[in-house]
């Protein structure tokens, strides 16, 4: 049935610029685009399609067929994308959308940056054509959206976070970037409309004992989701696309690939991700438009798209084709994929609600090459795969892992346990499990009965292991119970302890990390209750670098510090060359005690920051564990989804990083400092 009128639960506000009327490059030529319009009208024709009323508003500037004076686009005045009309349209949005509705902003035009602050290129009918509205005003409209409960998706067809630039590249034909001028700021004041934000440590509930200060819009990052088309030091460029009869047309690549990929959603009725959905659209772009990383910060688990999922126990990969023909899997050692791993290959719009793992598979493939961050695929029969895997993409989910490094555990002699449930406790993964009476093996845990008659955790010194859940003999499945907290330790300790144990000399060569305070004779940083820990990154490359920060908490939980104060999965260092910057970063982490150990009166914890560096956009979103659950009803659930999360860290990565026919060299390290924190 459809929706009345009056029951409006989605807005969007599209804004599409070609017509910039008197600005001009360094050459003198006029900055006009081609693409942005289109971009907007067909997203708009998409949203009208779909089965659920979305009330619209449309901002444009085409450029017109003849030269008018003054300059005027080719729409109505009401309909200019000035800076005032969208001003009014976010406040329209504000007074009359309810808690819970959705709102879609997508811009595609001109971007500049003002002192290091992103910025969208808005028109206007002045002498410049056009006026500015900077990204942290933006922050003040979504601010209000955010708190009044809205659900809000930000589309950028435009470099967002550092630099809203494109430029010129692989089949492009159009930049999208103007040159900052004062004299257009000056020309129209922003008056009491924008207050610009402080720097302040941005504080979220998951980041436990410690934060990451950072540079940030003060919006809880719940309540909304961004897609911008390329990362914050790159530049992008509209494509051309070739139709029939010789006909070319104009557009901008996240909104082309965009639709592109929520069209053949709608029309096989299926529903994914919007991880998946942002994974595979950075594929289309990595395949066919390399110059160009799209990211995505906030929530990424709501979407204004109602054919997308929220959550899913299938996780999955992208899968491309090179042009040699062979298939390329987007993950390598660093994300522990090994030789003879098999995946199970599906395309792009497959359904990701089953909980079976090749219900749907085209076919199913073997690592034969692993690479530092990509691995190779063989053994795929192509007279089995359809001409659709090859026009919507791939994706593929782990079936099997060979992973040779495992943490050992053993069961205390007294234990007494059926082969049944020892045979299945041994095949977890990254737990090598040793019954009582195999006693050769030196063992980092070790499962015993406490005096309370509790099953206990304890190390190699018969030590308990701190914070980490007790189980009574007598409650229905505690010898699972305690198996799954040995689980979690191991998995924590596993992701403790990856390296890099072929690093290069010249990669590793090309970066500093830096604290601020020199270690203490054990290695570790002593900090005070509430201070910071404070890192100084340096990129002394000419090319950009990537960081991903992660706290292996006291109370055995993983936080990707950087997730949580950026919503993207990792940080971009620019080049040392680049003049805002200087390729340096500081970055302080508020640390503290947590709560739950001050409680117990434990006034001193053990943090370890595990930081990666990467030469390609790299993410590795299911190294995060949730705290470990402290009940044995809680531990049973939590064993499925703990098995889901170390299949997601092999599977759920963003990119692929070709650069058209030219390999950039994969490169990776990682660097662990511990941090010893004291309350007084």
């Amino acid at each position: 049935m459809a929706k009345k009128p009056d029951e409006k639960t989605h807005w969007a506000i599209l804004i599409g610029i070609n017509y910039y009327a008197a600005e001009r490059d360094l050459d003198g030529n006029v900055r006009n685009l081609d693409g942005s319009v289109r971009d907007v009208t067909d997203m708009a024709k998409f949203l009208a399609e779909g089965t659920t009323a979305v009330k619209t508003f449309i901002l444009t500037a085409t450029t017109p067929v003849e030269k008018s004076n003054p300059p005027r686009p080719f729409e109505e005045e009401d309909n200019w994308p000035t800076r005032a009309r969208f001003r009014a349209k976010m406040n329209e949005v504000i007074e009359h959308a309810k808690p819970g509705n959705f709102v879609y902003i997508h811009f595609s035009g001109h971007g500049t940056l003002i002192d290091g602050d992103s910025s969208f290129v808005l028109f206007e009918s002045n002498k410049y054509g056009c006026t500015y509205f900077r990204g942290t005003q933006l922050a003040t409209y979504l601010l209000r959206m955010v708190e009044k409960g809205l659900l809000v998706t930000l589309v950028l067809d435009c470099c967002f976070s550092g630099g809203i630039v494109r430029g010129r590249g692989q089949r492009s034909v159009e930049v999208r970037f103007i040159d900052y001028n004062p004299d257009i700021d000056a020309a129209s004041p922003y008056e009491d409309e924008w207050v610009p934000y402080e720097d302040s440590a941005v504080s979220h509930r998951g980041w436990r004992n410690s934060k990451i200060a950072l540079k940030e819009w003060k919006v809880n990052p719940n309540g909304y989701t961004i897609l911008s088309s390329c990362g914050p030091y790159e530049k992008a460029s509209e494509l051309e696309l070739q139709l029939l009869d010789n006909v070319t047309e104009r557009r901008g690549a996240l909104s082309y690939f965009l639709l592109l990929s929520l069209g053949q959603l709608r029309k096989s009725g299926v529903q994914i991700t919007l991880r998946s959905l942002y994974q595979h659209i950075c594929t289309r772009f990595h395949v066919s438009h390399p110059q160009q990383n799209p990211m995505r910060y906030g929530n990424k688990d709501f979407s204004f798209f109602g054919n997308l999922m929220t959550t899913t126990d299938r996780s999955f990969v992208p899968v491309y084709t090179t042009d040699d023909e062979t298939l390329r899997l987007s993950a390598g050692l660093a994300h522990g994929v090994y030789r003879g791993d098999e995946y199970a290959l599906y395309l792009f719009n497959s359904a990701e609600g089953s909980t079976s793992q090749a219900d749907d598979a085209l076919t199913t493939a073997q690592v034969c090459t692993v690479r530092c961050l990509t691995s190779d695929l063989e053994g795929v029969d192509p007279e089995i795969i359809p001409k659709e895997a090859n026009k919507t993409g791939w994706k593929a989910k782990p079936l099997t892992h060979l992973n040779p490094w495992k943490i050992s555990a053993r069961l205390e002699k007294d234990i007494c346990v059926s082969q049944e449930q020892l045979d299945a406790a041994k095949q977890r993964p990254f737990l090598m499990l040793l019954s009582n009476d195999e006693d050769t093996e030196p063992c980092i845990f070790m499962v015993t009965i406490n005096s309370h008659r509790e099953y206990e955790i304890v190390d190699g010194f018969q030590s308990p292991i701190p914070n980490m859940p007790t189980v009574p003999l007598g409650e229905d499945g505690a010898f699972e119970a305690i198996m799954d907290a040995l689980q979690h330790l191991a998995t924590f300790k596993y992701f403790e302890g990856i390296e890099n144990r072929e690093p290069s000399g010249s990669f590793e060569a090309s970066f500093s990390l830096t604290p601020d305070l020199e270690p203490g004779v054990s290695g570790s940083f002593d900090i005070t209750h509430g201070n910071a820990w404070e890192l100084t990154v340096q990129n002394n490359d000419e090319k950009t670098l990537y960081l991903t920060i992660f706290n292996f908490t006291p109370t055995w939980q993983i936080v990707n510090l950087v997730s949580d104060a950026k919503g993207n999965e990792f940080a971009v260092l620019p080049p040392k060359s680049d003049e805002n910057t200087k390729g340096r970063d500081l970055i302080k982490i508020s640390m503290s005690v947590p709560d739950s150990l001050k409680n117990k009166g434990v006034k001193k914890c053990e943090d370890i920051m595990k930081i990666f560096v990467t030469s390609r956009p790299t993410s590795f979103p299911s190294m995060v564990l949730p705290p470990i659950p402290r009940s044995v009803e809680n531990l049973s659930r939590h064993r499925f989804e703990l098995e889901q999360q170390l299949v997601r860290f092999i599977t759920e990565l963003n990119t692929d990083f070709r650069r058209g026919n030219n390999q950039v060299q994969e490169e990776w390290a990682t660097q662990n400092f511990i941090i010893r924190t004291t309350a007084p």
